[in-house]
This record gives C-alpha cells, structure tokens and sequence, in this order.
C-alpha cells in the first residue's frame, strides 16, 4: 500500500474550488501561470535588491557610483557625511588613464567645506583611504572629485578636528615638528615661485603625504624674495598673461598630481586689486573644474585712521574664488590685540568665517624706529642675555674684590624693562637700548593661546602655523596649540613672574643682587680664570650666557729691608 507522506503541499498541486470560480478552467495552464508568475517574482526581488545595492532606481547605467546597503564604520577621529557607494560594475572597466569624475551627494547639505575628502574601503586592511579633497557645490548639497581609477567601494568623510582646519606651512624639504604628526588637516610646503614667462619655477617637495592631511605645495612672491613681485605684477597686467600664468599653474598641478594649490602673493602694491581678483577667480575656476583645491596665504589688512584698508587684496571676491584663505602673521604685538578685532571683525563681515584662518608664528618680532623684523627664539634670548663686567676706569680684575656684573639688555637700573610679562600685548617681552630702542615680543606657548581665542570668538576656519618645522631655535607654540587642536578652546595662562627672573652663577666667588638685572661679584682669593653666567627663561625654555674673567692678583706693598725706603 502507498502511504502519502505527511506535510504541505505546493502550490501549484492545491486542489480545492480553485477560489471565487471553483474549478473552472485547464488545471495545467493554471499550474504554469501560477510557476511564470513565482519566476517573475523571483526575477523582480533580485532586480530590487541589486538596485538597492546600487542606488535604488537612481542609478542607471550613466552613473559611475551607486548607493550601497554596507554598513562600514568610519574610522576614529572621521565622520561619514554621504552613504556608502560601489562602482557601478555595468559601466564596465574603465579604460587606464581615463579620468573619472564622480559627483556624490551630502547626507546632509552644509556650508562646511572643511576636511572633507573622499576615502576607498582596503577590504585587506579593513581601512579606510583618502582619494581626493572632495569639492563642495555652491549649494552644498553634494561633492565631487576626479579620479585615475575606480575604487570598488568610496565613501564621503570629514576628518573631525575641534579646531577647524590645522595648516601647516614647511620650508622646501624641512623636517616636521613631531608635533605636526597626526594633527595637521593641510600642509603647505614654500616649493614654488612665478617665472617672467608665466611658468612655475621649483621643485616638489620630498615628504610623503599622510593619510591624515590635504597636501598644497606654495607657490609664493613677496618683497623678501628679491625680485619676485615685479614678475608678479608684469603677469597680473594683462588678460592674456594672467590666462597664461593660470594654465601653467593648472599644468603643475596635474604633472605632480596634487590635489591643490597655495597662492602666496604678499606685499603686491594697491594698484593690483582688480588684476589679482581677476587672476585667482580665473585659476578658481580652472582648479575646481579638475576638481582640485585652490587656497590663498594674504597679508592682513592695514588699519588706517578711520577704516580698514585692504590694498591689492579684496577679500569679498577672493573668498568666491577660493576654497581656503589664511591671513598671514600681523607682526607688531605692540598693536595686535587693540588691531586685530577691527581686522578680523571686517574680514569675517565680507567673507564667510569658516574659509577664515589665521595663521599664528613661533618666530619672536622685535620693533624698532626702522621697522618690524622676525628673529628666532634663540636670538632674541642671545640679545636679551648680552653680559658686560664693570671693574672700574683701569679694568683690571684682581682678586678680593667687588666688581659688577650687568646683564646689559635687562639692566633696571639703567631703565630697562627686563624680562616681564607684557598684558598689553599678552607676549613676553623686553626692551633695551640699540639706535634708539627696540622692543622684542616672544612668541611661546603662552602669546598664542591669547591669539588662538580670536578664533574662537570670530568662528574662524582653524589655524596655521607659519613655520611647523622641528627647528629647536623657534618658540616652543606646540604646547599652547595642541590643547586647542584638541578642544577647539585656547588655554590662557601667563608665566610663572619667578620663572622671568634672572639667575646668576659664579664659577667661583658670591654674588650680591641680580633681580635688576645685574649683580656685584665678590671675587676670588686665588688668581685664574672665572666666568659668571646669566640664565633667562621665557617661561618656557632656558637660555644660559657667560662672560669669561680672567682675575689677577692684588698687587701688594713690598715690606722694605732694613736701610731701604718704602716703596
């Protein structure tokens, strides 16, 4: 006897009424209609999870790129701000050397162009790796790159950084300040000056970009570079010279295969305003629509008697052109804080303040009748720790004597300021005599906290640093910056007043006094050769000077013989 077996029956063998129509009809063709329809069925969810995988119905065979179901994390320290996409495998290949330009959009729209690149998922890694800046549209709705290849998977990301923009300015082919590792968002490298015919003279510097940061080399022209803003200003003086210029800077971007490009003309006269406007709003256009990145370094506006005074550089225009603006260091501390709110109030009043950076210096400044100039650390404390000795009209040191020993730059006593805290300006500072009188502000981690607080206060972009280099000799501004890299808050502190004071050590022999700046040493019983040395500090660092003495002995009344005069 055949037994049928216990359970469901498919389908297409239900026997029953055949539903409002009983029975009715071919049983045969009712089974095939009803196994075409499960196979379309079957066709249809496939059809709907591969357009799901691609985009949904938005991706056609026009597009590179298609919205993904994964669900990769962004790595520590980023933001995913677009979906997740894969190539499009129905393009097919694309050929090599082809340049693909992909347009992705935001998740959200902002007007925050900051940090944003585009990544490629390393399945082997499991990591996420940068491609290119991404170019943010005027609406801020989407971004778009060009690339040499198509990576299986790519995404949008914000690299998240409380400070806004970190940049960092390098000489060709320095050394970074360790510092610099891992912080830095953009990194400028001084490579790159104009030629009278247009082209870019230099060559790229050696460093290998990091994953973390945009890399835009410099091409610069200033008044300390002999010669250079006359060739600027013979490019910027026609249409078709200016036209030139831009397409050799466009032609050195694409041979390095850079991502960007700095526009450092400093120092142009007035008179090259609409030139100039014309010239970065040309190369603008040409960069974005390689989709590279064009940034500008300019001088900070003058102030004048009763408004702000611009010069060559328009800053309103400037900012449409531009994706990044960085406000080179405004050197005269003795004004920077009465002067730079009025400045910073005007520049963010005509430009948005997210493209705004300002760019703080770890060089000291000194000022004197005949102008500014910039020193390192270490120089100005060679200044500041000059020693002289004081022995009286025949100068000669003998021993068991009082001799005084000044420190001839921070000497009170002779109306000196000495070592001190200045609040006007929020530097260490000192002044002394020198053709008329100098002044010299010390740039450390200390003065910048106090100018890492304007961009708080004016929502700027971020910062720069005009020289991140690992050069022992510049102020050590790294401890007041990466508290703020790391917060997005300055930290304002002061030195410690005892750690300005002066300190004074014989080799031999005692000391009376040194707070004023200058000590009396009581020299030794025995003849030779002795120093005294002056150590200053900037509240940060210690610097240390000696003069050299050579003490001689007393010359001592000789005990006459019996019969002989006293000599």
């Amino acid at each position: 006897m055949t037994r049928r077996r216990a359970g469901r029956q498919l389908p297409w063998a239900a026997r029953g009424s055949g539903g409002l129509y009983g029975d009715r009809g071919n049983p045969g063709l009712a089974r095939l209609g009803f196994l075409a329809a499960i196979v379309v069925g079957v066709v249809l969810i496939a059809v709907f999870l591969l357009a799901k995988a691609c985009g949904g119905g938005d991706c056609g065979s026009d597009k590179y790129y298609c919205e993904s179901s994964r669900d990769i994390r962004a790595p520590e320290g980023f933001e995913r701000v677009s979906k997740i996409y894969e190539y499009n495998t129905s393009k097919g290949a694309v050929p090599a050397g082809t340049d693909v330009n992909v347009l992705l959009p935001l998740s959200k729209t902002t007007t925050d162009a900051r940090n944003l690149s585009f990544y490629r998922y390393a399945p082997a890694t499991d990591t996420w790796e940068p491609i290119a800046p991404a170019v943010l549209d005027p609406q801020g709705k989407q971004v778009s790159a060009t690339f040499n290849d198509t990576p299986a998977v790519l995404a949008v990301m914000r690299r998240l950084s409380p400070a806004g923009h970190v940049v960092a300015y390098l000489g060709h082919n320095a050394v970074p300040n360790r510092e610099a590792a891992g912080r830095i968002t953009i990194l400028h490298t001084l490579d790159f000056r104009p030629a009278a015919d247009g082209s870019v003279q230099g060559d790229l510097s050696t460093i290998k970009p990091d994953a973390s940061f945009a890399f835009y080399p410099v091409i610069s022209a200033s008044l300390g570079d002999k010669g250079s803003i006359p060739i600027v200003t013979s490019i910027l003086s026609s249409s078709p010279s200016r036209s030139n210029h831009v397409q050799q800077i466009v032609k050195k971007v694409a041979e390095r295969q850079l991502a960007g490009i700095d526009i450092a003309y400093l120092d142009l006269p007035a008179d090259q305003r609409t030139s100039l406007t014309l010239f970065v709003t040309e190369l603008g256009q040409a960069l974005h629509a390689q989709n590279k990145m064009l940034t500008l370094t300019l001088p900070p506006p003058l102030k004048a008697q009763d408004r702000i005074d611009e010069g060559a550089y328009d800053w309103a225009e400037l900012a449409k052109a531009a994706d990044v603006l960085q406000i080179a260091p405004y050197r005269d501390q003795g004004s920077y804080r009465t002067t730079m709110p009025e400045i910073l109030e005007h520049i963010t009043g005509v430009a948005n303040p997210s493209k705004i950076v300002l760019t703080v210096s770890p060089y000291a400044t000194e000022k004197a009748t005949d102008g500014l100039r910039t020193l390192t650390l270490t120089d100005a404390m060679v200044i500041a720790t000059k020693l002289s000795i004081r022995s009286g009209a025949d100068q000669k040191l003998t021993t068991n004597s009082n001799v005084d020993v000044v420190g001839v730059n921070i000497d009170k006593s002779a109306n000196l300021t000495g070592i001190v805290w200045d609040a006007a300006s929020a530097c260490v500072a000192f002044s002394y005599q020198l053709n008329g009188g100098r002044t010299v502000w010390i740039e450390n981690a200390f003065s910048v906290g106090f100018k890492l607080e304007f961009i708080s206060r004016y929502k700027l972009g971020g910062v720069a640093i005009e020289d991140a280099s690992d050069n022992v000799d510049l102020g050590n501004i790294w401890a007041g910056l990466v508290p703020f890299m790391t917060t997005g808050q300055p930290v304002l502190l002061q030195p410690n007043p005892g750690d300005l004071q002066p300190k004074w050590k014989p080799s031999k022999g005692t000391i009376e006094g040194g707070q004023r700046g200058s000590v009396k040493w009581s020299t030794p019983a025995e003849p030779g050769n002795y120093t005294v040395s002056l150590t200053l500090s900037d509240g940060v660092a210690l610097f240390e000077n000696e003069v050299s003495v050579n003490v001689q002995a007393k010359d001592t009344p000789r005990t006459p013989q019996p019969g002989q005069t006293p000599s």
